[in-house]
């Protein structure tokens, strides 16, 4: 909150605190006020009369004249009884402190004991009550904004009251748990509090009693989103002026706080209206007289405000009456509607974090459950070449029901209804009827209702429930804002098949392109994805991670579309030059993808599968865990293939002797805990690449292995 700053206003800091002295005159002085030091009550008395400054800051407790004695001392003097006085106290403010220094002339009094601890909030409040002093005309009563404690643990709600209130002109704090309410209404002049009942560290209640019993004068009025009949009267035992039902409506929660704070007012005046009586030690009769008419005047207003409180008493009664009969109600819709919210939630993120497609729907369908009372569901989804309901999640539905439903293009009867019109149906006692009699005789209510996505219905969901409530137009919201939301998910599972297809096939496309180069090396980028994919499920890595390195092993050899042919189909050894030709393939394969939107972790994979565990590959040297893991495994990979398959410089090995190569250079060459993955899974690897490259028996029929 910005406060006002300071033109050049004096102001007399009387405290024997130096460390504090230092610190408070620093921010007065950053605020734009001029500060004067005194360090005891006499001087701080001298410099009042002398210095005449425009605002007086004392401690309590000082050395030859304390606290006390300098105010009361200021303010008979006539030459500083205008100066007004704000009183600190080192430890918190008992009423009893408050009390003696209002009557003695003090304008306000704060806790000093945060301000040596650098808190902000009483910082903050210093400077507020300065500020809220400096700014009125002299001899103009000096009447500090009302203060307003706010106590919840929801940010969200804070705001809301926050900016009804900050409307008001009331001076406003804010306490998020239990504990900091209590050391805030202690030791702030606090003029009454809104109170959540559910909080962390110290519940609400327990705030209540404590404050009612320290800080009476202090209104309470009690907040809550879960409250109950038995809360409500129990807060209002405890001492509770008011009771509010969150949400809060429009218009709350002024109207309460103005009513509370009027109490207020009318009692304190009600408490002061003898006050004068107090002022004459020896009236003459002409002073009796004045005084008898005051007291008779003020037994009048003491009448007329004690019928009033009559009135608010009555009026606070027929209140509670009214809440007693409105929690229960209220609390039912919001549990209800808490319940719903919480399912729509529930499906919401299951929705966001995942796109698969049945992991979503059984979640919708559990949700499903707890808001309608399903005993049985199922989700559908409509085929887009044969336009049939396929299946995809259920619980407990009879399974001649979910055929019967899958029978025909569009479903039957009230099914191709909901698809055709995008509208939510409920049949009661649909056993009874031919159509949907395989739900079962236990079904007592079938409610359907649509999956939609932007532009078409893409499914039904289907639920089977004992419950003969109709469902109400709360409910028919939370249903479509859950179909909309399957409906949205179906059409990115599908986009995203869709793409995911076109991207591999690309992928499988180039690497069927480099492979064409050399009729030996046909197929060896699909062997290599294949063997790494086995590889990868064997150390148990995720699916991410898997599908990453089964395109890598599509591309690594990408960049050989570069080598020149004589090279990659030289009949022998090649040069040494003719290697540092093919060592640049990794390069040109990273170098060609560069501009694709592909993952980094394949471009890394691809980059380093030529590096060795022991740091002597290429292209960086890399070596251990320095080199990434899809590298690490694609290097085994491609070397098992090259070992087993013919090149035009030598004959292929058998599988025992590439075996028994992978073992040697275990460790050296490859990372031994990849080497070992592979050959605990390699006979059902080479299985599966038979299967998915359609090669012939990659494994020699002559070895013992076979």
């Amino acid at each position: 909150m910005d406060l006002p700053k300071g033109s050049g206003q004096k102001i007399l800091l009387v405290d024997d605190d130096v460390n504090h002295i230092v610190l408070l005159k620093k921010r007065l002085e950053a605020s734009g006020y001029m500060a004067l030091v005194a360090h005891d009550g006499v001087d701080g008395l001298n410099q009042a009369i002398h210095q005449r400054p425009d605002l007086i800051i004392t401690d309590v407790l000082l050395p030859k004249l304390n606290g006390f004695q300098l105010v009361e001392q200021l303010k008979a003097n006539p030459e500083t009884n205008t100066i007004p006085i704000i009183m600190m106290s080192a430890v918190y403010v008992t009423d009893e402190d408050m009390a003696k220094g209002f009557d003695l002339g003090a304008e306000t009094y704060v806790a000093k004991a945060d301000l040596a601890l650098r808190k902000p909030l009483q910082e903050e409040v210093l400077l507020e009550a300065t500020a809220a002093l400096l700014n009125i005309e002299p001899g103009e009563k000096k009447v500090l904004p009302e203060r307003i404690l706010i106590v919840d643990d929801d940010p969200a709600a804070v705001r809301i009251i926050t900016k009804k209130l900050e409307a008001e002109g009331y001076l406003l704090d804010v306490a998020h748990d239990g504990r900091e309410a209590l050391e805030k209404a202690l030791a702030l002049p606090v003029d009454l509090i809104l109170l959540d009942i559910q909080l962390p560290e110290i519940d609400g209640l327990s705030v209540l009693s404590r404050v009612k019993e320290s800080r009476p004068e202090i209104a309470v009025i009690m907040m809550t989103a879960f409250g109950s009949e038995q809360v409500a009267v129990e807060a209002l035992k405890r001492g509770a002026d008011d009771y509010l039902i969150k949400p809060l409506e429009q218009d709350e929660p002024v109207p309460a706080i103005r009513q509370c704070l009027d109490k207020k007012r009318r009692r304190r005046q009600v408490e002061q209206a003898a006050g004068p009586l107090r002022q004459a030690a020896t009236p003459d009769m002409e002073e009796k007289q004045r005084l008898i008419e005051e007291l008779r005047q003020s037994s009048i207003t003491l009448m007329d405000q004690y019928n009033r409180l009559l009135a608010a008493e009555e009026q606070n009664r027929a209140y509670a009456e009214r809440l007693e009969q409105m929690v229960d109600e209220r609390t039912q819709d919001l549990q209800r509607r808490t319940r719903e919210l919480g399912a729509l939630h529930t499906v919401l993120s299951a929705a966001t974090r995942s796109l698969d497609l049945p992991e979503v729907l059984v979640v919708a369908l559990g949700e499903l459950e707890q808001i309608l009372g399903t005993s049985a569901a199922a989700a559908f989804i409509v085929d887009q070449e044969t336009s049939r309901l396929r299946l995809v999640a259920q619980h407990e539905m009879p399974a001649d029901f979910l055929r019967q439903i899958s029978r025909e293009p569009g479903g039957d009867g009230i099914f191709a209804k909901v698809l055709e019109s995008g509208k939510g149906i409920v049949i009661q006692d649909p056993s009874s009827r031919k159509e949907l009699s395989s739900v079962g005789k236990d079904a007592v209510r079938l409610v359907v209702f649509p999956m939609k996505s932007v532009t078409d219905i893409v499914g039904l969901i289907v639920g089977v429930s004992a419950d003969k409530n109709e469902i109400d137009e709360s409910g028919w919201r939370l249903l479509d804002s859950i179909g909309e939301e399957m409906g949205v998910v179906v059409e990115n599972v599908r986009l995203y098949e869709s793409l995911r297809q076109a991207y591999l096939s690309t992928i499988r496309a180039l690497a069927e392109a480099v492979d064409a180069k050399d009729a030996h090396t046909r197929g060896h980028s699909d062997k290599v994805s294949a063997f790494a994919v086995a590889i990868a499920r064997k150390m148990g890595l995720d699916n991410d991670f898997i599908e990453s390195i089964r395109d890598a092993g599509y591309l690594h050899d990408i960049g050989k579309i570069g080598t020149p042919d004589a090279v990659l189909t030289k009949q022998g050894v090649l040069t040494p030059e003719e290697m540092d030709t093919m060592r640049l393939h990794p390069g040109a394969s990273h170098k060609i993808l560069a501009p694709a939107r592909l993952p980094e972790d394949i471009k890394q994979m691809i980059w380093h599968h030529h590096e060795r565990y022991n740091g002597s590959g290429y292209p960086d040297g890399l070596k251990h865990e320095e080199i990434p893991l899809g590298s690490r495994i694609l290097a085994v990979a491609d070397a098992y293939e090259a070992m087993t398959a013919d090149r035009p410089y030598r004959q292929s090995l058998t599988t025992d002797e590439a075996v028994a190569e992978l073992r040697r250079c275990s460790g050296e060459q490859f990372d031994a805990t990849i080497v070992e993955a592979f050959l605990e899974i390699r006979v059902e690897a080479e299985s599966a690449v038979r299967e998915e490259v359609g090669q012939g028996s990659l494994i020699d029929k002559d070895s013992p292995a076979a």
